[in-house]
Parts: structure tokens; C-alpha cells; sequence
């Protein structure tokens, strides 16, 4: 499995922000469940003190109507009247029942359970009357003849939705709570994370080139470190991209001096096997294969360093400054007129002024090379346009910019096949069946200096269809 596949497989790591979150919601939700206990205790038992109080006032009312005689037999004295107004209730029914000493009926309901008698002569307890659960509070009145017993009781409706509502209560007033809680230290957090995220934006503007130290003005104390050390370490690769670009300009000057002078000589030694007229025609061909290949070595060498100098590690951003590509392309097409003239082949100029950013050198590195691939590859009689000015911003896939600048270069050689046109920007690729020489590199160190500007490539065929045009587009400069 490649990295790629292991990498989208796996869990994403959870952010600082995620992370606290989760870290912060499981204390809260314990503390949230540890509320409603203590609330439900500290309330649902005095609700049920207070029920139980009112019982025992309607066992107050029954007892106060009840006449024990001094034979110690009981009667109830209670009206219809007073019976309907100690069982009026709007949410339970309400029953009452009176025992005499030997536990015989005296009046109320029958058969209504007595909650077991306590320590006190006031006990209560839960039952079920007529299939359904009832609160029972039962009073034992001691006389001469014996112990008369004095029950009143109720059904629970009135208990569990007042139990019920004050749970729903408590519980939406902690969620509540609990919810505002996690907002505000989501706030706070997001706040608290602000300075994290300007260094991680100010960190991804950055282009490859950019190896200014990072700001540390607004940097949080814990990330001080990290910020110090990532300067650290753009200094070090500063110093590092410094010195490789000095390392290539003086192997560059090393190594162009002793070639120039080595073509020079077998130049020379060719000039002069024709003047005396040497009579071995294998000799002359020798030196010519010798210069020939001199002059290839020549050219590959000055690809592969204009290729390692095009690379964002060797390219500092200071390197970057104002330009007009129409200078540019005046330029690029003088240094290759008299080739293109030697050629037969018309080099023609088409440039309006297009200000970009980038770095000089390298964007008429740039046009030497795709004009250079134009050349080699246009038939005598045929023609090489360069061109360079502005676009809107609508013909190209560019954001953020007024308008955009082009620098192209078309022909109307053999052009390059669609299925070819990805490939040919790999180092070393050479199109099937070419024969020319070459080392596949010119349009390697294009595409590397067109990322090293931000800019995109684009091939397509030339004019009517024939040959191709090589068109680099950049953000417009001031």
C-alpha cells in the first residue's frame, strides 16, 4: 500500500480545538449528571414530605368527626358534605377508611390497605387499591377499649407529574447550562486559537522562494519555540539555497570556459586540416564527430545547471524584481536571429508590454529554451512566432488578479501529439521516433521555471492546426 492510500485510510489526527472540546464536554457531562442527582434529592423527597403532610391533615379532618363512645365502640360522624370535600381532588381520588379496636369496619372504603404501623403513631406507605398504586397514611388513635385505626390515602398522579415535571425542569436547566457552558469555551478557545491560525495562514501565503523569518509579534508564548526554530531553520536553508547558487554560478563559469575553449581549438583543428588539405578524410571526419559531440557535451552541461539554478531551493525571492516580458522577448528573438536566418526559417516578433514579477534571468531562460525547441524542430521555409502582453482574467484559470500576462512561443513544425503533450515536461523525455538531437531537458527546466513563478503551461496546436504553441501565463505585476 502506497503512503497516499495508508494516509487516507487513517483516522485525520483531532485538532487542538476538538481535542479541548472533548477534553472539557466529558468533566462537564459527569458534573451535568451529578447536578440532576443532587437536585432530584434534594427536592423530590420534601415534595413527598409535603403530600404526605396534607394526608395527614385529611386524617386530622376523619379523626376530629369520629364519636368513641364509653363503651369504647366507634361511629363516624361525617357528613355526605364533609366526605365530598375530603375526597375532592381535580387529579386522584382520594379514600379514607376508620377500623375500630377489634379492626372491624366502622366506615369508608373497605378494604383500602393500612400502612404498616412504626415507630410513630403516624405511618405512611405506598399500596395498590383497586389495581391502582396509592399513597397511604394511617393514624392509630389509642383509647380504653383498644387502638382505633384511621386511614386516609390517594392515588400518585398528582406525585409523579409534579416528580416528572421538576426532573424535565432540572435536567433542560443543567442541559442548558451545560450547552452555554460549551459555547463559551468554544469562544474562548476559537479566540484562544487565533494566534495559531494567523502563524499557520501567514505560514501557508508563503511561496517556495519565501525564507523570511516568521513574525513573531502575536505568537503565543507556548508556540514561541516552534516559531523560533522554523526561523532557525529558514535561515539555515537561506544560507544553504545562498551558497548552492553560488556553488552553480562558479561551476558554471568552471565548466563553460574549458568547453568553449576545447570547441575553440577542434574548431581550429578543423579550420586548419581543410587549409593544408590533410589527405586522410577519416581524420577530418574524426575531429568533426569530436566537435560535434563537444558542442552536444556543451549544451547538456548548460541545460543540467540552468536546470539545478531553476529549482525553488537555489531561487531566493530577493532574485525577483519588476520586468516587461516584451523586453524579454525582443531580446530572446535578436540572440536567435541569425540562427533562425542560417535555418531558413522566418523568426517573427508579436509583443505588447506585459509587467510581471519573476526573476530575469530565468524567464530568458525560460525563452531561450522554447525558442531554441522551435527551431530544432521547424522545417526550412517555416516560421516562429513569439509573443508576449496581457489577458482578462477570464481566459485563464487565474484567481485574484486584474489580468494576466503571456509569453508564448508557436511554430509550425510537426507539433506534439495530445497524448504526448503531459510527458514531454519530464526530465530526459524525448517524443517516439525522434531523431534530432537532444537531451530531453529544455522543456524540463521550462516547466521548472514556470512553478518557480507560480505561472502555468499550456500546449496546443499552432495556427490552422499545424505545429504547436507553448504558451506560460503569469499574474500581472504593477
Amino acid at each position: 500500500m502506497s503512503p497516499a492510500a495508508a494516509g487516507e485510510g487513517a483516522l485525520a489526527p483531532p485538532s487542538i480545538r476538538r481535542r479541548l472540546l472533548l477534553l472539557l464536554s466529558a468533566p462537564l457531562a459527569l458534573l451535568l449528571a451529578t447536578g440532576v442527582l443532587v437536585d432530584y434529592f434534594s427536592t423530590v423527597p420534601p415534595l413527598h414530605a409535603a403530600y404526605d403532610q396534607v394526608l395527614a391533615s385529611s386524617i386530622v379532618a376523619v379523626t376530629a368527626h369520629l364519636n368513641i363512645g364509653a363503651d369504647g365502640k366507634v361511629k363516624s360522624e361525617l357528613s355526605d358534605q364533609a366526605i365530598a370535600v375530603l375526597r375532592a381532588d381535580n387529579q386522584d381520588e382520594i379514600y379514607y377508611l376508620v377500623l375500630d379496636a377489634e379492626g372491624g369496619y366502622v366506615a369508608g372504603d373497605e378494604g383500602l390497605p393500612v400502612a404498616p404501623e412504626g415507630p410513630e403513631t403516624l405511618s405512611f406507605a405506598y399500596a395498590e387499591y383497586r389495581n391502582v398504586p396509592v399513597r397511604v397514611a394511617s393514624y392509630r388513635l389509642h383509647n380504653a377499649s383498644g387502638v382505633v385505626s384511621i386511614s386516609v390515602a390517594e392515588t400518585t398522579n398528582k406525585r409523579r407529574e409534579a416528580v416528572r415535571g421538576m426532573l424535565s425542569y432540572m435536567i433542560a436547566s443543567d442541559v442548558g447550562q451545560l450547552l452555554v457552558t460549551l459555547s463559551l469555551i468554544w469562544l474562548g478557545v476559537r479566540a484562544g486559537l487565533r494566534p495559531l491560525l494567523a502563524l499557520r495562514d501567514q505560514i501557508v501565503r508563503r511561496s517556495a522562494n519565501d525564507l523570511a523569518a516568521l513574525d513573531e509579534g502575536r505568537v503565543p508564548v507556548e508556540v514561541r519555540p516552534l516559531t523560533q526554530s522554523l526561523n532557525r531553520l529558514f535561515a539555515t536553508v537561506a544560507e544553504a539555497a545562498k551558497a548552492q547558487h553560488r556553488f552553480l554560478a562558479d561551476a558554471a563559469h568552471q565548466l563553460r570556459t574549458p568547453l568553449a575553449g576545447l570547441q575553440a581549438q577542434l574548431e581550429l583543428l578543423s579550420h586548419e586540416l581543410q587549409q593544408h588539405g590533410a589527405a586522410d578524410p577519416a581524420l577530418r571526419e574524426r575531429v568533426d564527430r569530436l566537435h560535434s559531440g563537444m558542442q552536444r557535451l556543451g549544451h547538456t552541461a548548460n541545460q543540467l545547471l540552468a536546470l539545478a539554478r531553476a529549482e525553488p531551493s537555489a531561487n531566493p525571492a530577493d532574485d525577483f524584481r519588476a520586468l516587461d516580458l516584451a523586453d524579454l522577448a525582443k531580446d530572446g528573438v535578436a540572440a536567435h536571429f541569425d540562427r533562425a536566418l542560417v535555418a531558413q526559417i522566418d523568426l517573427g516578433l508579436e509583443a505588447s508590454p506585459a509587467r510581471v514579477l519573476g526573476s530575469d534571468w530565468l524567464l530568458r531562460e525560460l525563452l531561450a529554451n522554447l525558442i531554441d525547441n522551435a527551431l530544432a524542430y521547424t522545417p526550412a521555409g517555416g516560421s516562429v512566432t513569439v509573443r508576449c502582453g496581457t489577458i482578462s482574467p477570464d481566459a485563464v484559470a487565474m484567481q485574484n488578479h486584474p489580468d494576466c500576462a503571456f509569453l508564448e512561443v508557436e511554430d509550425d513544425g510537426p507539433g506534439i501529439p495530445e497524448s504526448e503533450r503531459a510527458r514531454v515536461f519530464e526530465r530526459f523525455y524525448r517524443l517516439p521516433g525522434n531523431t534530432r538531437d537532444g537531451n530531453g531537458l529544455g522543456l524540463a527546466i521550462v516547466e521548472e521555471i514556470a512553478q518557480v513563478h507560480a505561472g502555468t503551461l499550456d500546449i496546443a496546436a499552432g495556427m490552422g492546426g499545424r505545429g504547436a504553441r507553448i504558451r506560460l501565463t503569469l499574474a500581472a505585476g504593477e
